[in-house]
C-alpha cells in the first residue's frame, strides 16, 4: 500500500460563510428592533431601525468576508 502526497487544498465553504453573515445580520436587526420596542418607540420606528440595522450589518459582514477571502 503506497501513499501519495497531494498538494494541500484550501477548504472553502461559501454557503456556510454566507449563512453566518446572514444569521448574524438578522440577529443584529432583531436586537435593534427589541431595543427600540423596549424604549417605547412606535412599531414603525422599531421596524425601520431593525431593517436599517439588518442592512448595515449585512453589508459590513459581506465586506469583511470579501476582504478575508481576498487576502487569504
Amino acid at each position: 500500500m503506497t501513499t501519495t502526497q497531494a498538494t494541500p487544498q484550501a477548504c472553502t465553504h461559501p454557503g456556510r460563510d454566507l449563512a453566518i453573515v446572514a444569521l448574524s445580520a438578522a440577529l443584529v436587526g432583531l436586537f435593534a428592533f427589541t431595543v427600540v420596542t423596549l424604549l417605547n418607540g412606535s412599531p414603525l420606528d422599531a421596524l425601520k431601525s431593525g431593517g436599517v440595522a439588518l442592512g448595515v450589518a449585512g453589508a459590513a459582514g459581506l465586506a469583511a468576508l470579501s476582504y478575508l477571502k481576498r487576502s487569504h
